[in-house]
């Protein structure tokens, strides 16, 4: 898992706003959305070693993610605190 990344979307989904937070490694990327309790994963299909916050929005804005599996909610863990903070 590469370092998390968090940034705000400028929607205004809460009184925070709409905070994603996500982080990737050579087959995923992970993605919470704490405002609006959503989360995911997408494959890295490209094996990027970085990804930009515009392309996981992109990503994220079409859909098409799975749910975690049980050996990865300890990532989505930690992205869910890293962005309750943010």
């Amino acid at each position: 898992m590469n370092e998390i990344k968090v940034f705000q979307t400028g929607r205004h989904y809460s009184d925070k706003g709409q905070r994603i937070a996500y982080t990737w490694d050579n087959d995923n990327i992970y993605f919470v959305d704490i405002d609006r309790g959503i989360d995911g994963v997408y494959p890295n299909a490209l094996h990027e070693d970085s990804i930009p916050h515009w392309q996981l929005l992109g990503l994220y804005d079409n859909g098409n993610y799975r749910y975690y599996e049980y050996k990865e909610i300890l990532i989505r863990e930690a992205l869910r605190t890293k962005a309750m903070f943010f």
